[in-house]
């Protein structure tokens, strides 16, 4: 890269995204002047037979991690419960909000399959053909209404070969499913795909963002925006992510996010534009 790029990338994948986090991004970018990148969830993000029974166990384990924010701290039991019962989609039912991001400069890519819960739970059990019927519902249903994607991301970073092929068929430039290495071809069976895997540069442990782990670890802000500067000093790309339910909720710290990635001379741009400078370098070589 030429230049200091940032990206920040959102995941869309509950509805309280939409109704509570989503407003405030778009007031601050619109403030800043820069566009994100949002991967919106299509289908459902919450699903009562995924949260009983054999995933229980798990549910349970969530609200014991000390290094993310459990789902329901994000929304509420009311809203929780809420959504469990009703299981609306998220993508489908804000369909007009997201056509005001893509007229305001946002780039919008596909999140996952119609069920969130499924794919980020039980993933590795999930045969080939669910998968497949899976992500080409959602990709109909995105095209139909938003036009063709031209980035992928996996709920949780749950990924494979599989998708990796799939989402090369489909056509996608890119996928967001890596944290850490630096833009590169995507691979399934040891063969380069004709797709861009774009990762997250900086983030928490395993795949817990970086916003969101420092928040639910309570360090200090200053120490937080020391880490962010220092990985800031050190990379011309940066791609940090976040969730709007947690990240976008937090103006005053977003706001300074934005204000030290401007300061330290960064240019927002979209995981699109980084896609289309890959393929532009890889054409001249």
């Amino acid at each position: 890269m030429s230049e200091k790029l940032f990206v920040f990338r959102w995941d869309v994948d509950h509805r309280v995204c939409v109704t509570d986090g989503i407003p405030k991004i778009r007031a601050i970018c619109r403030d800043f002047g820069v566009p994100n990148t949002f991967f919106i969830n299509v289908g459902r993000s919450t699903n009562l037979r995924e949260w009983l029974g054999k995933g229980l166990a798990r549910s349970r384990a969530k609200f014991s991690d000390r290094d993310a924010v459990h789902l329901i701290k994000k929304t509420g039991w009311p809203r929780f419960l809420l959504e469990t019962a009703l299981a609306r989609p998220v993508g489908l039912s804000f369909m007009p909000v997201f056509h005001d991001m893509q007229r305001e400069g946002h780039e919008l890519g596909l999140h996952g399959g119609m069920d969130h819960v499924v794919w980020s739970r039980r993933f590795h059990e999930l045969p080939e053909e669910f998968l497949v019927a899976d992500v080409e519902e959602s990709y109909r249903h995105f095209q139909r209404h938003l036009g063709k994607p031209v980035g992928f991301t996996a709920p949780g970073f749950y990924s494979d070969q599989r998708v990796m092929r799939l989402v090369d068929r489909l056509g996608f430039q890119y996928d967001g499913d890596a944290i850490g290495g630096a833009p590169r071809r995507a691979e399934a069976g040891g063969c380069k795909l004709r797709h861009w895997t774009i990762p997250v540069t900086l983030s928490g442990p395993r795949t817990i963002p970086f916003l969101e782990y420092h928040g639910a670890r309570a360090t200090p802000e200053p120490e937080v925006f020391d880490e962010l500067n220092r990985h800031l000093a050190s990379n011309d790309l940066v791609v940090l992510y976040g969730h709007p339910s947690y990240e976008g909720v937090r103006e005053s710290l977003l706001r300074r996010v934005f204000a030290t990635v401007v300061e330290q001379g960064f240019r927002f741009v979209t995981m699109q534009a980084i896609a289309e400078r890959l393929q532009a370098a890889a054409a001249t070589r």
